[in-house]
């Protein structure tokens, strides 16, 4: 994968864990509440204790209108596989399920922390998906196989920081074609 590929898919990890952030309120204990697991970032250790429910979740923000938002669900395509210390599977989420996973976009203030951006909104949006059951003791290998159909953007190539830098060069585009994120889960009793 290039970098600007793998700088894409930390987006969509750091978007997921900042929307898990916001939407859930610690709990008494760790069984109350479900592990966080963003398999969209590539080479993440995630941990959870055994029979936890864990909630995998990913996400994609633009800058820009809802068209940005639209080509890019239009071009993304995903696969999740989390296997035991033997290869096996565990848990599969097939494309066409991941696809129905996506909530709605949410649209925003465009800029954020010391960030402007040229539009006066961005859009987000996430997949979530909750193993109620959790998993027993052991170290998992979670592997996201995702592609695009064509090159999509996420128009950040609009926006500066306060000294005037680019938050990167434009035309920001991901490269059509497959990727694979592989991170670790690792259950303790």
């Amino acid at each position: 994968m290039t970098s600007l590929g793998r700088r894409h898919i930390h987006r969509l990890a750091l978007l997921g864990a900042l929307f898990a952030s916001m939407t859930f309120v610690p709990a008494a204990s760790a069984q109350d509440e479900p592990a966080f697991v963003a398999p969209c970032g590539d080479g993440f250790e995630w941990s959870a204790e055994a029979g936890q429910p864990i909630l995998f979740l990913c996400g994609w923000g633009t800058q820009g209108g809802p068209g940005l938002m639209v080509n890019f669900l239009n071009a993304y395509s995903a696969a999740l596989t989390v296997e035991d210390e033997a290869g096996n599977p565990v848990l599969t989420i097939s494309p066409e399920a991941l696809a129905g996973l996506w909530g709605d976009p949410e649209t925003f203030p465009s800029g954020f922390d010391d960030v402007t951006c040229a539009g006066p909104t961005g859009q987000a949006a996430l997949w979530t998906y909750l193993h109620e059951g959790g998993l027993p003791a052991g170290t998992y290998t979670v592997v996201l196989e995702a592609s695009f159909s064509h090159p999509v953007t996420d128009g950040f190539h609009t926006c500066w920081s306060e000294d005037g830098t680019r938050l990167v060069s434009p035309p920001d585009h991901l490269v059509s074609g497959s990727f694979e994120a592989i991170s670790t889960l690792i259950v303790e009793d």
